[in-house]
Order: C-alpha cells, then sequence, then structure tokens
C-alpha cells in the first residue's frame, strides 16, 4: 500500500468516525428529557430530520457505492430511530410526533422510490443532486434569519457546538469527495462548509450568550 492509499484510507476513516461520534451527541439531549421525564421542551424536528437525511445519503451511498456512506448512515438510521422512540415515548404530544413522522416518512418514500425506479444511468446524478438541494436547505435555513438577527443583534439559529462540529465533518468529507473524485459530493460539502462557516461567524459577532449576561448585569 503506496502513502496516497493510506491517506484516502486515512480520510475515510476519519470522516466516518467523526459522523457517528457526532451522531452520539443527542445522548446529552436524551438524558435531558429522561431526566425532566418529558420530550416536549425539545423540538421533534430535531430527530425526525435526523432519520430523513440518513435515509437519503445512506440511499445515495448505495448508489454511488460508497462503502463509508453507506455504513456512516446505516448506523444513523439505527441511532436516530432509537432517540426518536425515546422521544415519542416521553411526550405528552404523541400525535404530533407521529404526524411530523408520517409526513417525513412519506416525503421519504416518494424519493427513495424515485430512486428504485429511474434508470441507473440517470440516477447517479439525478438522485444526489436531489439530496444535495434537501441537505443544503436544512443546513441553510437558519441564514433566512439575517436581517432579524442584524435587528435584536442576537444569533438565534444552530448553537455554537453544532455548527464547530458541521466545519469539522464538512472538511473531512470534503477531502472524502476530493479522494473519490465525486464532482456532486464536493459541490455538497464545500457549500455546506460554506453555510456552516457563515453562521458561525454570525453566532461569533452577535451571540446569545452575550445577552444574556448583559441582562443579568443590568438586573444585578
Amino acid at each position: 500500500m503506496d502513502m496516497y492509499e493510506m491517506y484516502v484510507k486515512a480520510v475515510s476513516f476519519s470522516a466516518g468516525c467523526a459522523s457517528t461520534a457526532m451522531m452520539l451527541t443527542p445522548l446529552l439531549v436524551c438524558k435531558d428529557i429522561v431526566k425532566k421525564k418529558t420530550s416536549d421542551h425539545v423540538n421533534v424536528s430535531t430527530f425526525v430530520g435526523a432519520i430523513f437525511r440518513s435515509s437519503l445519503f445512506c440511499r445515495q451511498g448505495f448508489i454511488l457505492n460508497l462503502q463509508t456512506v453507506k455504513f456512516v448512515h446505516g448506523l444513523g438510521l439505527l441511532i436516530n430511530t432509537f432517540y426518536l422512540a425515546l422521544y415519542c415515548y416521553y411526550s405528552n404530544k404523541k400525535m404530533n410526533v407521529i404526524t411530523t413522522l408520517f409526513k417525513t416518512t412519506l416525503l421519504s418514500t416518494v424519493l427513495l422510490t424515485y430512486s428504485f425506479i429511474e434508470s441507473t444511468d440517470l440516477v447517479v446524478t439525478r438522485y444526489p443532486i436531489m439530496v444535495s438541494i434537501i441537505h443544503l436547505s436544512l443546513m441553510g435555513w437558519p441564514l433566512l434569519s439575517v436581517r432579524e438577527t442584524i435587528r435584536t443583534k442576537k444569533w438565534s439559529g444552530h448553537p455554537k457546538p453544532i455548527l464547530i462540529n458541521s466545519i469539522v465533518l464538512c472538511i473531512l468529507w470534503l477531502l472524502y469527495s476530493i479522494n473519490i473524485q465525486n464532482k456532486i459530493m464536493f459541490i455538497q460539502c464545500s457549500v455546506a462548509l460554506i453555510f456552516s462557516s457563515i453562521q458561525l461567524r454570525l453566532w461569533a459577532i452577535y451571540p446569545a450568550e452575550k445577552i444574556q449576561h448583559n441582562k443579568m448585569e443590568k438586573h444585578e
């Protein structure tokens, strides 16, 4: 095995490990849910959205024959299903959870069905593009509130730990996409990296923690 092959395997392994580690961070949220014996203070879309993305990316891994992607997001499906089951168990609004899950499952089923019935030549390009649009839309939605952030001088999007984790993951998957020479995946990771970096910059300029600290000082 030459040095380049070792580098490729190292990047692939690092990206897989980092993604798996990030999937375990919601355990802290689950711990809080169990402690409070209710999950109603947590947005259900956090867990439903994670399952949705994992299902799409897992299928993309099979279409493009990417072993690391298949493994990571296959594992993500199992882990996030456990999180959602725990959320539902402690929720007092189970019908809302079921309704949200049903709508998301319906959309996922439509996209996955398309990936099976589309011709092999077209699906390798069209399906990843569809996944990219959905994934980047979910990642970039906080940027729609930039005007509100500037007005209130308070960032209300993704918290700092998630943004930092996202940037690290984007860099690793970006290197992975370069190694496998996949242009669509390269664009996915590049745009996601830009979105996460902009949001982290906004958090640094308008941190919510600073607003809270100032309020406490005035109260004192």
